[in-house]
C-alpha cells in the first residue's frame, strides 16, 4: 500500500512538470514569434519611409458644426491639387507613399483625418452621420483649395463614402464640377455594405453572417494598445492582400488602437446603414474606380455596381491580388491611375 500511494503521489508532481515545460515551451514559441515579427518590420524595405511619414504643412479646418479637422498640405502650391480623404480607423499617414511621390511628380496633395481620427476632433458624443462626413470635406476645400479650379478629390474606404456624400449636397449647390475637375474612389462602396463583406464563409447564412459581423465590428470595446499574432492575424486578413508587407501592418494597427472606441463603433454604424446610391449620380465629372480583387472590406461587387451607376466613369481598376488598404499595398499603381486621370482632365504637374 505505501508503494501504492508513492506511486500516485508523484503523478500530479510529474503532471505539474509536464505542463511546466509545456508553458515555458509555449512562451518561447511566442517569444520567437514576436522576435521574428519584429525583424520582419525592421528589414521591410519601405518601413523607414512608413515609420517617419512627411509632415506637411498643418491647417486647421472648423466644419459647418463647429468640429475641427486637421489637415496638411505637401508640396508646392503650382502644382495641380490632389485632395485625399482616408477611411475607417485610418489616419492621413496612410497616403504617405503616394504623397511622396505625387509630390516628386510637381504636384500638391491636400490631406485630412476624418472626424473622430487621428488628430481631428474626438470628442465624446461626435455627430458621425454621413451627412457631417460629407460637409466635412466641403470645409476641407474651402480651407485649402478655395480659388483654384485644379483639384481632384480621391476617398479612400470611409473617406470615398465621404466624397459621395458631399457630392450629392454639392449637387444642391450647383454641381461638383464647380469644385473639382475629377473623383477618384478607391476601395469604397455607397450601400449594402454589411450584406457583401466578404469576412465570413458565404455558406453562412446571411442573416446570421450580418448578425456576427456587427456584434464583432460594431463593438465599442478597448483594443489592446500593441500588437499580437491574433491581432496581426485578423488585421492581415481583413485589410490587406497575400504580399502585404509586415512595415504596412505596423503602420496600420496603431491607428486602429488609437480611435477611442466609441466613436469606431459609431463610424462602423454609419457605414452599416449607407444608402447613397443617389448620391452617388451627382459625380457628373469623369470618376475613377479603383478596388483590389481580394479586398474582404468592400469587395469589388461594391466597385462594379458604382462602375454601373456613375454617370461619367474614366476608368475601372482591379489590382490582383489586393485587399483593402490599396494605398500601402498599391502606391505606385494607385498614382499612375491618380496621374491619367489628372492628364484626362488637362491638369498637368508643376516642373
Amino acid at each position: 500500500m505505501r508503494k501504492s500511494r508513492l506511486g500516485e503521489s508523484r503523478f500530479p508532481r510529474r503532471l505539474a512538470g509536464a505542463t511546466g515545460l509545456l508553458t515555458v515551451a509555449g512562451a518561447g514559441a511566442a517569444v520567437a514569434g514576436e522576435l521574428r515579427h519584429r525583424s520582419a518590420v525592421a528589414h521591410d524595405p519601405v518601413w523607414g519611409l512608413l515609420r517617419s511619414p512627411l509632415r506637411g504643412s498643418d491647417v486647421a479646418v472648423v466644419s459647418a458644426d463647429g468640429v475641427r479637422l486637421h489637415a496638411e498640405v505637401f508640396g508646392s502650391a503650382e502644382g495641380p491639387t490632389f485632395v485625399l480623404a482616408p477611411g475607417w480607423t485610418e489616419e492621413l499617414q496612410v497616403f504617405d507613399l503616394l504623397t511622396r511621390v505625387l509630390v516628386e511628380r510637381g504636384y500638391r496633395v491636400v490631406s485630412f483625418d476624418l472626424r473622430g481620427q487621428g488628430r481631428s476632433d474626438a470628442s465624446a458624443g461626435l455627430d458621425q452621420s454621413i451627412d457631417r462626413y460629407g460637409e466635412d470635406v466641403t470645409a476641407v476645400l474651402d480651407a485649402t483649395c478655395a480659388g483654384r479650379d485644379d483639384v481632384i478629390l480621391a476617398g479612400h474606404s470611409l473617406g470615398g463614402m465621404a466624397v459621395v456624400a458631399w457630392a450629392g449636397q454639392a449637387r444642391r449647390a450647383g454641381g461638383v464640377a464647380r469644385h473639382v475637375r475629377a473623383v477618384a474612389l478607391i476601395s469604397t462602396g455607397v450601400s449594402r455594405l454589411f450584406d457583401d463583406l466578404a469576412v465570413l464563409p458565404a455558406a453562412i447564412p446571411a442573416p446570421a453572417r450580418r448578425q456576427l459581423l456587427a456584434s464583432q465590428m460594431l463593438a465599442d470595446r478597448p483594443l489592446p494598445p500593441f500588437s499580437t499574432p491574433v491581432s496581426r492575424a485578423i488585421n492581415r486578413r481583413l485589410m490587406f492582400g497575400p504580399h502585404a508587407t509586415a512595415g504596412q501592418l505596423a503602420l496600420m494597427e496603431p491607428m486602429i488602437w488609437r480611435m477611442r472606441p466609441k466613436l469606431r463603433a459609431a463610424a462602423g454604424q454609419t457605414i452599416s446603414r449607407l444608402e447613397l446610391s443617389d448620391s452617388l449620380t451627382s459625380l457628373t465629372v469623369p470618376t475613377l474606380v479603383v478596388v483590389g480583387d481580394v479586398d474582404r472590406l468592400t469587395p469589388p461587387v461594391h466597385a462594379r455596381r458604382m462602375v454601373a451607376a456613375l454617370p461619367h466613369l474614366f476608368e475601372f481598376v482591379l489590382l490582383p491580388e489586393t485587399g483593402h488598404l490599396v494605398p500601402l499595398e498599391r502606391p505606385i499603381e494607385l498614382l499612375e491611375a491618380l496621374v491619367s486621370l489628372a492628364d484626362s482632365v488637362g491638369l498637368e504637374p508643376a516642373a
